[in-house]
């Protein structure tokens, strides 16, 4: 089973590299990813962290922005130790640039705040002064990875709706994907262009992930949520040497433990895929512009 993963995987990552070779012309204006989930434990921050390294071995200058601004993780998944967190930017002691830490493969660790309620519900003059400031990464970096926290509340769809593309991370459970789809429902009514794409996590099967996938995007057009669209990103098998790892805080992204593994194959090809599809984006729609337009329709208030 395994072998005829990795045969599909091999044909799948061929195919999306030369569509790269292609067209791979992100313009240097930022471009940003939000990596979401309408249920905890599905293993976004999981997938965030070695989502980011899968792209900087691309050759890309990634970042990775921790906005789970009350119970942040990023930092301890990519095993760095900042000084300083988005908690000093928001109250203007420091610069975004200033609080940067570097991670993996060169990797710009941007981390949230852990232990800090108040950091959790910002006010939106607060959070629009925060993305005010990631503007500053225009030039430092060429693509923003934006962990989110679980759920549907207004900080985590600010920086949702304002994404270029949108990662859903979803697991093979009933309870899991209708969280899912009760979050894309929220996205579709707040942005009708929104980008979603589909990674389900934790799989026994390839064909198990198309499954699940299917039935998102079934229910989707049940119901004609208006969308720009939505698509099958891909898919990472169950692997128990990752759930030690994280258990035993061994602080390794997968992607670096083992790298011959079929879960950094398939991460890989869900980086090439995403690195395209950022590609085809108009530079006249990025991260801050569309993060204005959403608060000028009144969303987070």
């Amino acid at each position: 089973m395994k072998n005829n993963h990795a045969a599909e995987l091999r044909r799948v990552a061929k195919t999306v590299s030369d569509k790269v070779a292609r067209k791979d012309s992100i313009s240097p204006i930022l471009r940003t990813i939000a990596v979401t989930g309408g249920k905890g434990g599905v293993g976004k921050t999981n997938v965030a962290t070695n989502l980011a390294i899968a792209m900087a071995q691309l050759g890309k200058r990634v970042g990775i922005l921790d906005a789970d601004l009350g119970l942040a993780n990023v930092d301890v998944m990519l095993h760095v130790n900042p000084r300083y967190t988005l908690k000093h930017v928001v109250t203007g002691e420091k610069k975004i640039e200033d609080i940067i830490v570097k991670g993996p493969l060169g990797i710009s660790v941007i981390a949230g705040s852990s232990g800090i309620k108040t950091m959790a519900d910002l006010p939106v003059q607060i959070h629009k002064k925060l993305i005010s400031e990631l503007h500053r990464l225009n030039n430092l970096i060429d693509i923003l990875i934006i962990d989110t926290p679980a759920g549907i509340g207004n900080n985590v769809l600010s920086f949702v709706l304002a994404a270029d593309e949108i990662l859903a991370v979803t697991i093979p459970d009933p309870m899991a994907y209708t969280d899912a789809y009760a979050l894309i429902k929220v996205i579709s009514r707040w942005r009708q262009d929104a980008q979603i794409n589909l990674l389900i996590n934790m799989v026994r099967t390839a064909a198990q992930a198309r499954e699940v996938a299917e039935i998102l995007k079934t229910v989707v057009r049940k119901y004609n949520l208006p969308l720009g669209r939505i698509s099958y990103a891909g898919y990472i098998p169950y692997d128990s040497k990752i759930k030690n790892s994280l258990l035993n805080r061994k602080q390794t992204p997968f992607m670096l433990e083992n790298p011959d593994s079929l879960s950094v194959k398939c991460i890989q090809v869900i980086a090439k895929r995403m690195i395209s599809s950022l590609a085809q984006h108009s530079v006249d729609k990025n991260f801050f512009s569309q993060f204005e337009q959403i608060r000028e329709k009144g969303q987070g208030k």
